[in-house]
């Protein structure tokens, strides 16, 4: 495998807590009361409907949104991105696509989209598109005002939410232009569009967090099994064995939606195959945790799995034995530091040797003049994986 570093609407008809439900344990939906993130969206639509567009701007709609593993390819951003598409105004034959970015740690809660200043790169919550991509036409929409309402969160790419009132307004790339996200500026006298109200749900049965401490990476007789390589994203097996690290395993695939897959592995760990020609129980792990409890001469590496090192290095994975902040013997490596504590080996400097910087999955997880830089994993049909980040001093 390699790598690359790059630093510088609808809800489905279904009942949002029913949905959060068929995630935790995989039954099919029910139709009860209205769950408290759904009737929290249900009061800001209402309250929405009685708005008017601002002078000058046409209203316009979005569709569904998407996150990384629900599109084709699978393509995970360096922060949870949402893709999707506005319904078409402007040209009819162009795509009209919609972005919705949060920062990892983005809390469920009300947030003021004019308190990010318009700016793609200031913001922790974004919201942006373009008309007319590919065409003549094009013109890129980034958010002025409006809210953001975050009602569920299941995990970072995992979200219930709504938009309400939100102002769009023509922009163009702005400083800083080198760095992991790039700026923007609102073009005087461009374009306004405005959303009244539209919906995003990318939580899907069986959905779960890997991260120790998520209320769904410890659920009894089940695991959390990570689909990204920084595991932050997850899907829920039936664990319903005693077989432990290493032991050959098979998975009995789920027989609808709304069921989970199970293994003949113990709670806790995943049969998979994806360290190895045949499928194998394997430690689920958070590589950010100070502890992240994998067996005795094995790391936590790609995809939250305790593997042995050496099993990792022949197909990509470099170590460096550098601790946090120390210089590296080598230009990169996908691992240096100890478990608990991290990083990755970066010439951001171009000396030759690289220095040691300590993972971070959230750019609100670095400090002040921080930045957080990324790798880029190709995957399988022309997909990608940015979700390893790390953070480093900016200097912009």
């Amino acid at each position: 495998m390699s790598s690359r570093f790059q630093g510088s609407s609808t809800v489905n008809g279904l009942r949002w807590g029913a949905v959060l439900l068929a995630g935790l344990v995989g039954c099919a939906p029910t139709t009860k009361e209205q769950a408290p993130e759904q009737q929290a969206v249900s009061e800001a639509e209402a309250q929405a409907k009685l708005l008017t567009p601002p002078a000058g701007c046409t209203e316009i709609t979005m569709g569904e949104l998407r996150n990384g593993i629900q599109l084709t390819p699978v393509r995970y951003g360096q922060q949870p991105m949402y893709r999707g598409t506005f319904n078409s105004f402007g040209d009819p034959n162009a795509v009209d696509t919609a972005r919705i970015r949060l920062d990892v740690n983005t809390a469920p809660g009300l947030y003021d989209l004019a308190a990010e200043g318009a700016s793609t790169y200031t913001c922790d919550q974004c919201v942006y598109g373009y008309q007319d991509v590919g065409a003549p036409t094009e013109k890129f929409l980034v958010a002025e005002s409006g809210q953001l309402l975050l009602a569920l969160k299941v995990s970072p790419q995992q979200t219930v939410g709504a938009l309400v009132n939100v102002v769009l307004r023509e922009s163009v790339d702005a400083p800083p232009l080198n760095a992991p996200y790039w700026g923007s500026a609102v073009v005087p006298g461009g374009e306004c569009k405005w959303i009244r109200f539209a919906t995003w749900n990318t939580v899907r049965p069986g959905g779960c967090d890997p991260r120790q401490g998520s209320l769904t990476a410890n659920l009894p007789d089940t695991t959390c099994v990570a689909d990204d390589y920084a595991a932050s994203d997850g899907t829920l097996e039936r664990s319903e064995g005693t077989k432990t690290q290493g032991a050959a395993c098979t998975v009995t695939a789920a027989t609808s939606e709304y069921d989970l897959a199970t293994t003949d592995c113990e709670q806790g760990f995943a049969c998979t195959d994806l360290l190895s020609d045949n499928a194998q129980c394997l430690k689920a792990c958070d590589y950010m945790a100070a502890n992240p409890g994998c067996p005795t001469g094995t790391v936590c590496g790609v995809y939250g799995l305790c593997i042995e090192q050496s099993v990792l290095e022949p197909i990509g994975f470099a170590f460096d034995p550098a601790l946090i902040g120390q210089e590296c013997s080598v230009g990169f490596a996908e691992f240096c530091g100890t478990e608990g504590a991290r990083g990755v080996c970066v010439d951001l400097k171009r000396t030759g040797k690289g220095v040691c910087h300590r993972y971070a999955r959230a750019r609100s997880e670095c400090g002040p003049g921080e930045e957080l830089g990324y790798m880029n994993y190709p995957l399988a049909g022309g997909g990608s994986d940015l979700g390893y980040g790390f953070c480093y001093q900016d200097g912009l």
